[in-house]
């Protein structure tokens, strides 16, 4: 779709390109090799107003909305050089947009003006067995004993921010209620019963930390329950749309900020006397890896625009879905295309470049696997050709 963009969205992402570039990109090789996610830096994004950008003022923002939103993601994505640290932030990103579409005035009032400032969120939904399987989930939340609340009980694994987050969304099941039992909590770091997990040592994404959230009979009260008693897979389903419409913007920022360094070792890099960007073959891979970049970009928009401009929830979640899924193909074959590009140099540990394919296969598992992503398409297409619910 095409995109005429304000003053205000052209000035944030150049202002949070410049950040990523200043801040995030030049030190993003160690803590790669040392797995690490530093506090300090979260919190200079905090004050830079990232998280303000698309959030009312009366809980903290500047009274944006999810286009402004959008341009500040493209804009650290593209001068990071660090999808970890940047998809930490879609993590964050995911419970603050679940706060403001779902949250009651309460829930806004007290806890978007700390996310707003620098305290962490995460979103937990995945669970040992059952992957990506929203609706497999078998935490469980009983009433307490004499009313007023929930006994919350279970184990969320490779959560993106849990080792180090303030508040958790988490998806579980209310007993005793019927077949539509999921339902989401909001879950405080310190509260008796959260015990949250060592970081989880990775191939890619090292410096985003993932790990495990143990709940043993947390207390709920009725007001940390989003969106309602039942009401968790059609507020999910919101959610997931928007954490892969994140994933794609990601993929078209970051990868469009790798062409100049494909560019430049194919202009200088010689073979048998000529640049190897003179080679058809050469060429064909940068043309992939625009190709990825444009679509990718297209696509984000287009879910951008069902999220905001109706309730066709349906919709947007196809859309995501097809995004999620080419860009992560589209990145994982960059990754092997720059590696090859740069040869043996591009195979070195610390090149910089190898890391490029390490984090490009994380994102065809995190945000919900591609073969989760084709379920969803093909089950979208099924109904809306008279298939009925699917297969």
């Amino acid at each position: 779709m095409d995109m005429t963009w304000t003053d205000r969205q052209d000035e944030l992402r150049r202002r949070f390109t410049a950040f990523g570039r200043e801040r995030v990109a030049p030190d993003s090789d160690r803590r790669d090799r040392e797995e690490a996610f530093e506090l300090p830096l979260w919190q200079e994004l905090a004050d830079a107003g990232f998280w303000a950008v698309h959030v009312p003022k009366r809980y903290g923002g500047d009274g944006g909305d999810l286009w402004d939103h959008v341009a500040a993601f493209e804009g650290l994505a593209r001068g990071a050089r660090d999808c970890g640290f940047v998809l930490s932030a879609a993590a964050h990103a995911g419970l603050q947009q679940l706060l403001l579409r779902y949250g009651t005035e309460e829930q806004k009032e007290a806890l978007l003006p700390g996310l707003v400032s620098g305290r962490i969120g995460a979103t937990a939904a995945t669970e040992a067995a059952g992957g990506s399987h929203v609706s497999a989930v078998t935490t469980s939340a009983r009433p307490k004993p004499g009313g007023g609340g929930y006994l919350l009980s279970g184990q969320k694994s490779h959560i993106t921010n849990a080792p180090v987050a303030d508040l958790m969304m988490v998806v579980g099941r209310v007993a005793g209620i019927g077949p539509r039992d999921i339902t989401l909590f909001l879950v405080e770091k310190g509260q008796p019963g959260v015990e949250q997990g060592a970081q989880e040592s990775l191939l890619g994404l090292r410096t985003s930390p993932m790990g495990p959230i143990v709940l043993d009979d947390v207390e709920i009260t009725p007001e940390r329950v989003l969106g309602g008693i039942g009401s968790g897979l059609d507020v999910l389903y919101w959610c997931l749309a928007f954490d892969r419409m994140i994933y794609g913007i990601v993929v078209s920022a970051h990868l469009e900020s790798l062409l100049p360094t494909a560019i430049e070792r194919i202009t200088t890099r010689k073979a048998f006397g000529s640049p190897i960007g003179e080679h058809q073959y050469i060429q064909d891979k940068v043309v992939d890896m625009q190709m990825t970049v444009t679509a990718s970009r297209a696509l984000s928009y287009a879910t951008v625009g069902a999220l905001v401009g109706t309730d066709d929830t349906d919709r947007a979640s196809l859309l995501a879905s097809c995004v999620k899924l080419l860009s992560a193909e589209g990145l994982v074959r960059a990754g092997l295309e720059l590696v090859q590009i740069f040869g043996h140099l591009g195979f070195e540990s610390g090149s910089g470049i190898e890391r490029q394919l390490r984090d490009a296969v994380a994102f065809r598992i995190a945000g919900g696997t591609n073969e989760m992503q084709k379920k969803n398409i093909f089950n979208q297409v099924l109904r809306a050709h008279g298939g009925g619910a699917g297969l």
